[in-house]
């Protein structure tokens, strides 16, 4: 009996909630929820809208802009390399697509690509270095024209030696001899620097191509100290060396950062943060051919000192 009248009174607290639903639902509140959803249904509509409106506009005006920039390039660039070879050195995470327009670039400014060389992970990671510090030493023993300060790091040590590999003074490259190919092998074989297809010449100048910061940020800070060190180590044993990446390159840990920072390295050492775009991949040889002519510059959107290319002014200038 007693579960009988409880079933009873749940079946009535059911219904008298129903009820209680229905005639809020239709009477007081009924305006004031449905017009609030509405509301909101219609604002969510117009935002969409927009948003969708202004990815249209960013889309249509970045192609504005590459079209724009891949049009003027031959005639601003032309003759601006004449004669010079340039060694391209690819990042991991770097874009292939990148690296294939600046080698075209870099032919309609009247230069030519030596080679082209892929730096492995495993030298950007400070897991590594002691791997670095003894192939290093193994390398500069059968180098004998290879020259570092005593008391040098490891990796200033591997950037002469990439420098060596790779780079020389001569406007029109150098040959590659038997201590470069002696260099590179030894690179090679330890997974910290391969060849892509046949390096022909040393060039007398350096673009390093960079792609967005790997790993962690611990790992991203120490990866980027590490090229720094090799960018300025191979800056001076070149005619100049510029690095270039994506907007994100310039930021936090990146390795464009990373350079700007250091001192030494900002000197020296050239940067453009724009590589994403076709506009920064002419001001990357614009940048090649400043190297050349013996000026450094910081150049692109992020913390850019030198502005948005050779010759412009700096930001807030």
């Amino acid at each position: 009996m007693i579960n009988f009248r409880y079933h009873i009174v749940s079946i009535v607290s059911v219904f008298l909630a129903l009820a209680i639903g229905v005639a809020l639902g239709g009477g007081p509140l009924k305006g004031e929820v449905d017009h609030t959803l509405v509301n909101q249904v219609k604002a969510d509509r117009v935002q969409r809208a927009d948003m969708r409106s202004q990815i249209a506009t960013l889309r249509q005006t970045n192609h504005f802009e590459d079209s724009f920039a891949t049009t003027v390039a031959p005639g601003l660039l032309a003759g601006t390399l004449k004669g010079r070879v340039v060694t391209l050195v690819v990042l991991p995470g770097a874009k292939q697509s990148s690296v294939t327009d600046l080698s075209t670039l870099i032919g309609q400014a009247g230069g030519s690509v030596g080679g082209t060389l892929r730096m492995g992970q495993k030298l950007l990671d400070v897991a590594n270095k002691q791997l670095v510090d003894e192939l290093g030493s193994q390398l500069l023993a059968s180098a004998s024209d290879v020259n570092v300060p005593k008391g040098a790091s490891g990796y200033q040590q591997m950037g002469a030696l990439i420098a060596r590999a790779v780079g020389t003074t001569e406007d029109g490259g150098a040959a590659i001899d038997d201590t470069a190919n002696s260099i590179l092998a030894g690179l090679s074989t330890a997974g910290l620097m391969t060849s892509e297809g046949d390096v022909n010449r040393r060039g007398s100048l350096v673009l390093i191509v960079a792609g967005p910061a790997q790993g962690g940020s611990q790992a991203q800070q120490g990866s980027s100290t590490i090229l720094a060190t090799l960018a300025e180590e191979i800056d001076a044993d070149t005619d100049g060396v510029v690095v270039a990446g994506p907007v994100t390159t310039a930021r936090d840990n990146g390795p464009i950062a990373a350079i700007r920072a250091d001192v030494v390295a900002a000197r020296d050492v050239s940067t453009v943060d724009v590589l994403d775009r076709a506009a920064g991949r002419v001001v990357t040889v614009m940048a090649l051919a400043d190297q050349a002519a013996g000026k450094t510059g910081a150049y692109g959107a992020v913390n850019a000192a030198d502005g948005a290319m050779p010759g412009a002014a700096p930001a807030g200038g």
